[in-house]
């Protein structure tokens, strides 16, 4: 009988083992909720992006807080300098401008209670419902001469109450869209 005893505690321990990383994955689940952020880029596979050095600023659609629409510049700015572009006042070889949206979403999270296979002693289930904002920033990177759109990066994530928080979004998600910038052919 002692291979059988063995067993059964072998049983309980993977039984716990499987309680954990039921545990460690709704930890990561949940602790990820508040990295939601999208970003996507295109651009216009025909343009050479090689003799692009300068670039314009051009009205768009900007943030309704002017504090907020100068860190997008700015951090717009950043990037762009990084990948060797010069801010000019005009005549730059691309023009840039951002556009930027909020819209409100719902977002529905349920929890389930109880062990992975079975509810001994009972399972419940928590939902909780709350109303976010989303905002989109969209920078667009257009040809001086021809006003022929050359490339688009967006980067969408929930907006936070926190000026400091969204400003760290402002900037994480420009330096990913701009990751792959300028596109190799």
């Amino acid at each position: 009988m002692p291979w059988f005893t063995g067993r059964a505690h072998a049983a309980r321990l993977s039984a716990r083992r499987a309680d954990l990383v039921m545990v460690a994955l709704v930890a990561l689940a949940v602790g990820g909720c508040g990295g939601n952020m999208k970003v996507a880029t295109d651009y216009d596979r025909s343009a050479n992006f090689a003799p692009l050095k300068s670039y314009s600023w051009r009205e768009g659609t900007p943030l309704p807080n002017p504090l907020m629409s100068g860190r997008v510049v700015a951090a717009v700015d950043r990037e762009l300098a990084a990948k060797g572009f010069t801010k000019v006042e005009s005549g730059g070889d691309v023009n840039v401008t951002y556009h930027a949206s909020a819209d409100k979403e719902v977002d529905i999270q349920s929890f389930n209670t109880g062990g992975p296979y079975a509810c001994y002693g009972g399972c419940s289930t928590s939902t909780t419902v709350t109303h976010v904002t989303v905002g989109t920033i969209i920078v667009d990177i257009v040809d001086a001469k021809t006003d022929k759109m050359l490339w688009r990066g967006s980067a969408s994530d929930t907006v936070s109450d926190d000026p400091s928080r969204n400003e760290q979004k402002i900037n994480d998600g420009v330096k990913m869209m701009f990751a792959g910038f300028p596109p190799k052919g």
